[in-house]
Formats: structure tokens, C-alpha cells, sequence
């Protein structure tokens, strides 16, 4: 998605704001406010009614200096699970979400 179109752009957990297909329960797509304003951004429990009650709230990303990935997975705005991987490692849902955080910050920093 093209994020200059944000009057105040959010904190976006993957750096860029990303359109896609939710995965939350059976595969969906949501309308593209619903992705720009929830989706993106992290938070949605209480505000997206396809969102896993038992599930992190949101997810942090950073790049390490080896290249790897550190993220934090966050429940009611503290961390809980965290982890480092490279971008090889990683699988699912979360592996996807680190191969776009990656995507992103390499074309941000040009690392």
C-alpha cells in the first residue's frame, strides 16, 4: 500500500504499510481501510472481530547487528514471547510477517 497518503503515519510494525490476506481464522480480505487503520498497525483486539482472542496483541520487529531478527510479541501493551531468527528460519505466520519487516528495512536503510 502506498503509506504517503497518511496525514500522521502510525509506528507500522513491518516499517511499510502491507495489503494482503488476513489469516486470523479462514483466509479473508479486508477492505483496504480496515487494513490501512487495524491491520497495519497492531491492536486490533476489540476493534476486528475476526482477531484470535488468545493470540499476541501485536508483534515488534528490530534488526540485530548479525543480521538476524529480534521480535517481541506483545499482550495488553507488554512483552511476552520474544525471539531472534534469521530470515531463513523463520515460518508461518510470524515468518511472513519477518520476511516483510526484512523486505522493508533493507529498502530503508539499504542493509
Amino acid at each position: 500500500m502506498d503509506n504517503q497518503d497518511w496525514l500522521h503515519a502510525p509506528r507500522l510494525t513491518l516499517i511499510d504499510e502491507y495489503r494482503g490476506i488476513c489469516q486470523a481464522s479462514e483466509p479473508f480480505e479486508p477492505n483496504e481501510s480496515a487494513q490501512r487503520e487495524i491491520c497495519n498497525c497492531g491492536y486490533a483486539r476489540g476493534r476486528c472481530e475476526r482477531f484470535p482472542s488468545e493470540s499476541a496483541d501485536a508483534v515488534r520487529f528490530s534488526m540485530a547487528p548479525d543480521n538476524r531478527i529480534i521480535y517481541i510479541l506483545e499482550r495488553d501493551h507488554m512483552p511476552g514471547a520474544h525471539g531472534v531468527v534469521s530470515e531463513g528460519e523463520a515460518t508461518g505466520l510470524l515468518g511472513a510477517q519477518i520476511r516483510a519487516f526484512a523486505h522493508s528495512y533493507r529498502l530503508r536503510t539499504g542493509f
